[in-house]
């Protein structure tokens, strides 16, 4: 049903945030593209064969006023914002969010396009209800960014601390999703392989 699709690592600058998981990982992220309308732009550092770290950061040739930018630049610092998850089936999370507790929004069409020029297409729908819950991507026809960014990285667990254990690892449950959890604080944290060994990143 659904399947942990990337991690996304906020940073106020993305020249910055490129820099600092470089320097973590011993591999530099590459340059994706812009979010039109949404005040952001991104790097992207693959995780496998479908799964990849985005830094996102704002986008300062776009108006950034009442944007996720500039939630970016007035937050400052870096660490995971959130995750997504990838699914082909957007429709019937309604009733997965439902059934667990919680709500969801209507879904949104995306779209960026590559330094190269590869056009990208996607669907994502949001849950309401824990500020740590996933949202959820469709990829359509594109084809997924982990297939074309630097290769090195890999995850090795990715873990939600929520005070609302139960209720979140209902819904974990129903979409066949295996994320680490715990009770101990309101945070994401990640543990990825690298050339450099074994890195830790911490919430934002």
């Amino acid at each position: 049903m659904a399947k942990l699709d990337h991690i996304m690592f906020a940073t106020p600058d993305l020249d910055q945030g490129i820099e600092e998981i470089a320097d973590l990982t011993g591999v530099k992220p590459a340059l994706g593209g812009a979010h039109p309308g949404i005040g952001t732009r991104n790097a992207l550092l693959s995780l496998g064969e479908d799964q990849y770290l985005e830094i996102i950061a704002p986008d300062h040739r776009q108006n950034l006023s009442g944007t996720t930018g500039e939630l970016l630049l007035e937050h400052g610092g870096s660490g995971i914002r959130g995750w997504a998850v990838a699914t082909t089936d957007l429709n019937s999370l309604a009733d997965f969010a439902t059934n667990a507790g919680y709500g969801c929004q209507d879904i949104i069409d995306m779209s960026r396009t590559t330094p190269e020029g590869v056009h990208l297409e996607w669907q994502l729908r949001f849950l309401t209800g824990n500020n740590l819950l996933p949202f959820f991507i469709d990829w359509k026809v594109s084809p997924h960014p982990a297939l074309s960014t630097p290769k090195g990285c890999s995850l090795i667990e990715f873990c939600v601390a929520t005070q609302e254990v139960a209720k979140y690892q209902q819904l974990m449950n129903a979409l066949d999703l295996e994320v680490s959890m715990t009770s101990d604080g309101n945070r994401f944290e990640a543990a990825l392989q690298t050339p450099k060994g074994i890195v830790e990143l911490g919430n934002w």
